[in-house]
């Protein structure tokens, strides 16, 4: 025996000896199978990790989007399943729109705020979302709805709004079945420049 593997069984301690240790002992069958488990799963994460990746960017990639028209002087506000315009003096508030689908455009004379949330059955016309109070802003107290005529949209509804002071606010939710979703445009106060708001809703189908 080599006074290399002398020191190292030296090192072993004797009731250990019937014990395989893979750092002295020659590889087993059962050492090969674990080394090739090991290079197939290092092999295998990567291209795991890349299809979760390629399907999340492919999915998001294909919601449908949808322009709106765009007035003379106006800007397109783009989204998600749904699109409106609103004056090119109108801005977007940061502070009342996040990236779920919640935004916002205020300037001179009004205000317009869209929300968009998934929605697998029709909603209901009476039971209103946190959304819509804090767009109009005031206390108000809700007209009966009345059925609204929106292209795409499975149902629509066109709702007024009395603000406390006297003001007016305006909606329009609409309800589409092959995208599942939900959208709400309020707008205030109520006058032709945020009747044209309304009116510029556009829904993906």
């Amino acid at each position: 025996m080599s006074a290399d593997k002398r020191t190292l069984n030296a090192r072993r301690p004797v009731q250990d000896y019937w014990r395989h240790d893979p750092r002295v002992d020659p590889p087993t069958p059962k050492d090969r199978r674990r080394l090739l488990l090991w290079v197939a799963f290092l092999g295998i994460t990567p291209i795991c990790l890349g299809v979760v990746v390629w399907a999340a960017l492919d999915l998001n990639g294909n919601y449908p989007t949808v322009a709106s028209p765009v007035p003379h002087g106006w800007q397109s506000v783009p989204g998600v399943y749904a699109s409106f315009s609103a004056p090119r003096s109108w801005a977007l508030n940061q502070s009342m729109s996040d990236s779920a689908g919640d935004v916002y455009y205020s300037g001179p004379g009004g205000a317009a705020g869209e929300s968009v949330v998934q929605s697998g059955s029709m909603p209901s016309t009476t039971r209103l979302p946190t959304i819509v109070s804090t767009y109009l802003v005031k206390q108000f107290e809700v007209a009966h709805p009345s059925p609204y005529k929106l292209h795409g949209a499975t149902e629509a509804w066109e709702y007024t709004f009395h603000l406390a002071g006297g003001d007016e606010g305006a909606g329009v939710l609409a309800w589409v079945k092959s995208t599942q979703s939900e959208i709400w445009l309020i707008v205030t106060p109520v006058d032709s420049t945020t009747r044209e708001v309304l009116s510029t809703l556009t829904v993906a189908s």
